[in-house]
């Protein structure tokens, strides 16, 4: 017996009704019911009495189910919350699956109740897998794959570290150049001399280098330009090399007694064919030492320069 639940005929006592749970027979019977009349139903009245209408439950459960998607939409979780009701209509299924129907929710046999589960479980599936394009799930922190069990993981602050911003900054400084130090020979030094002909003077050069600041401590500089501003002048030290002259002859006297020439004051100036300075280039035959000092006539040309002073070099 293929027929819906209801009372029917009792097959085993004639004159009763016994109900028909759509499976088996139920233990419940009663007295057969005098049957009434048929009365003709027009078809378009039997038509309207076929005709379901909604009842109060079923109109607050879907307006509850509308506004929990519209608000899950809002908020950016559609797609959740139309899996979450799907999941509520595949639990609501496999109940009237196992009871044989849930007339309030107007599932009225096990046809219905499958057809609301297996559509229930396609909208769980495309729900959860447009969630998941939408708001993937991103990596698990290093710290916490690697925690060792038991150990208490702290979770990280809701306010995020700010990253320290990197500065440039262009910066010149001037520095010393050292001048050189260079020694040379001059024959115009008596031997034994060192002069410094040339005073060392230091350069200045400007450089210019690219700072990186992070967090107002430098880590990094880059030298962009160098620019010389003052060369150096290097300092000159003069070493002698001049051999002193031969000290001056003794000055040759006269032979007749002629004494000093009175022509010349400061030293004897003797009386001769020729008279030269000591230690100079002449020949004689007779020399002074000077300085002499012209008073009269320069009879032997000692005073070379005119200036009134003789053998003074």
């Amino acid at each position: 017996m293929t027929s819906p639940a209801g009372w029917y005929p009792d097959p085993e006592q004639p004159g009763r009704q016994r109900w028909w749970t759509g499976v088996g027979w139920g233990g419940q019977r009663m007295p057969a019911a005098v049957p009434a009349p048929p009365v003709a139903v027009p078809a378009a009245a039997a038509g309207a009495t076929r005709t379901r209408r909604l009842e109060p439950l079923h109109i607050v459960l879907l307006s509850l189910v509308g506004a929990l998607l519209l608000v899950s939409a809002v908020g950016g979780a559609f797609w959740a919350m139309l899996a979450l009701v799907a999941i509520v209509a595949v639990v609501i299924g496999v109940v009237a699956l196992v009871r044989g129907r849930v007339s309030s929710l107007g599932i009225r046999n096990r046809g219905i109740a499958a057809a609301v589960i297996g559509a229930a479980l396609c909208l769980v599936v495309v729900g959860g897998s447009a969630n998941a394009a939408i708001h993937p799930v991103g990596p698990r922190p290093a710290a916490l794959l690697s925690a060792p069990e038991g150990t208490s993981v702290a979770k990280p602050s809701a306010t995020p570290t700010p990253t320290p911003t990197e500065v440039v900054t262009e910066v010149t400084e001037v520095v010393e150049i050292p001048f050189a130090v260079t020694e040379v020979q001059d024959p115009d030094i008596d031997v034994g001399q060192v002069v410094v002909t040339t005073t060392g003077v230091p350069g200045q050069q400007t450089n210019t280098y690219r700072v990186t600041t992070r967090a107002g401590v430098e880590i990094a500089r880059e030298l962009v330009a160098q620019l010389v501003s003052v060369q150096p002048v290097a300092q000159v030290t003069s070493v002698g090399t001049r051999q002193p002259a031969p000290p001056p002859p003794a000055p040759v006297a006269d032979p007749a007694g002629g004494g000093c020439d009175p022509n010349y004051e400061g030293q004897c100036v003797p009386i001769a064919s020729d008279v030269d300075c000591a230690g100079g280039s002449g020949n004689g035959p007779a020399y002074t030492p000077g300085p002499v000092y012209v008073v009269g006539s320069d009879v032997y040309d000692l005073d070379r320069d005119g200036d009134g002073i003789a053998c003074d070099a």
